[in-house]
């Protein structure tokens, strides 16, 4: 079957300022349109069941895009994504990178996360919520993975610094992580992480800890 991400007319939509979500069907539905290695890497990292791509959830997730004007009907009978499910469309469809961000509370029953997808153009920071449904923020990929990622976890420990961090970055090649924490005035950021009492690092100030994040996007991957 043909990709349809091929002239998906992106240029034609302009990314949005504000965050939005979609649902489970709706997520779905746009991931059953590539049947390609990073679309599969995406369903699973979005935690979507197999069984939400049955016949009766991609319609109804159809169904739900269309009630928005962000799916429409072709006159051939083919389908076209617009608007903002054009662009995550895209972005998990097409993904040649992903990062876990792992957010540990003041203790381990505090866990949250979110994902990060890059596509060659379009990135999308998302969020899981209530009944299956993400959050999700857009922007063009533009090469500062790095500092964006270090301004989350930033961000993170602004709002309570005994929190933890752990980011794991993955290709369809392989994964590295980073642990991070706070310490004194600095941070403590561990890479290679496989269990307690594991990696290799230290106490670093914040232009360390924007240089150990920006390690894990050293190797130029594939667009």
């Amino acid at each position: 079957m043909a990709d349809p991400m091929k002239g998906t007319p992106l240029e034609a939509f302009e990314l949005p300022d504000e965050v939005f979500g979609l649902g489970a069907a709706e997520l779905a539905y746009l991931l059953s349109r590539h049947e390609t290695p990073a679309g599969e890497r995406s369903r699973r990292l979005l935690m979507l069941d197999p069984r939400a791509a049955e016949d009766a959830a991609l319609l109804a997730g159809a169904s739900s895009l269309a009630s928005r004007g962000w799916f429409t009907v072709k006159d051939d009978g083919s389908g076209e994504t617009r608007s903002n499910a054009a662009l995550v469309e895209y972005a998990v469809g097409a993904a040649t990178r992903w990062t876990r961000i792992g957010l540990v509370g003041e203790n381990v029953s505090q866990l949250d996360f979110a994902i990060l997808v890059e596509s060659d153009t379009v990135i999308a920071l998302m969020q899981p919520r209530q009944l299956a449904s993400w959050f999700i923020r857009l922007g063009e990929r533009d090469g500062a993975t790095g500092a964006l990622v270090t301004g989350l976890v930033r961000e993170r420990f602004a709002a309570n610094a005994e929190a933890g961090v752990f980011l794991e970055v993955q290709t369809l090649e392989g994964s590295s992580n980073l642990a991070i924490r706070r310490s004194g005035a600095g941070f403590e950021a561990l890479a290679d992480v496989a269990g307690p009492g594991t990696g290799t690092g230290g106490v670093v100030d914040a232009n360390g800890l924007q240089d150990a994040v920006s390690a894990l996007y050293a190797e130029a991957v594939s667009a």
